[in-house]
Formats: structure tokens, sequence, C-alpha cells
């Protein structure tokens, strides 16, 4: 399903829970990467085998961090049809991934994947 790409993997979802995360959620997620969208009449799968959690967009995820950390990022392509990204806060660059991604998607990840990790090490 196209919409599913949307949503933060578990592994993510996970993570940005343990920091705090509580906005508004339009699904959940299982281990397994298995999403129910709410309002759907779609069961989560194996609800009686798997714990559930609830799952930001990629959209929600950034611009929480962008509102509570100030942390700006973004993902970019270059010539040679790779993507990297970069993490700004206050105007300082905290990282410019120069590790080159083969899809957006993947480079997306990989800058959630390091603010997660940002917020972290200053905890």
């Amino acid at each position: 399903m196209e919409l599913e790409k949307e949503f933060v993997p578990y592994d993510l979802a996970l993570e940005l829970k343990g920091l705090g995360f509580d906005k508004p959620y339009l699904a959940k997620i299982d281990q397994t990467d298995y999403l129910h969208i709410n309002g759907t009449k779609r069961l989560p799968r194996g609800s009686m085998m798997y714990d559930t959690i609830d799952c930001p967009t990629f959209s929600q995820a950034f611009r929480w961090f962008r509102e509570k950390y100030n942390f700006c990022s973004w993902v970019y392509q270059v010539d040679n049809g790779k993507y990297f990204f970069s993490i700004l806060e206050e105007g300082r660059y905290l990282d410019t991934n120069n590790k080159k991604r083969n899809s957006y998607e993947e480079a997306e990840k990989e800058c959630l994947k390091k603010l997660i990790e940002i917020v972290k090490e200053r905890k």
C-alpha cells in the first residue's frame, strides 16, 4: 500500500516513543512492521501475538524534532542520482552525512535515525 510509506518503521516508532514523542497518531504498527491505519476495518495482524505501538508519519516526526529541539533537516539528491541528508541546529550544521543513499526513503530513514541518536546523546 502506497500510504504505508508515509509511516516510520516499528524500530523508529519505538525510539520516538522512548524520547517522549506524544503527538496524535494515525496508525499503529507491530514488530513485523505491519501497519493498521486508524479508521479502517483492517484489523491489526496477530494482535494476540505482537505488541502494537502508535506510529507517526515521517512528516510528524521531523516536525516534532523542529518544534521541540530546533533541528532542521532535509534530504537532497545530487547529480549522480544518490541522496544525502543534512541536519542544522540554529543555523549550525550538526551533521552533513556524506554517505550516499540509493533512494530518498533510505536517506529519510537514516536522517531520522541520526536525529534520534543526537537527542539520546544529549540526555
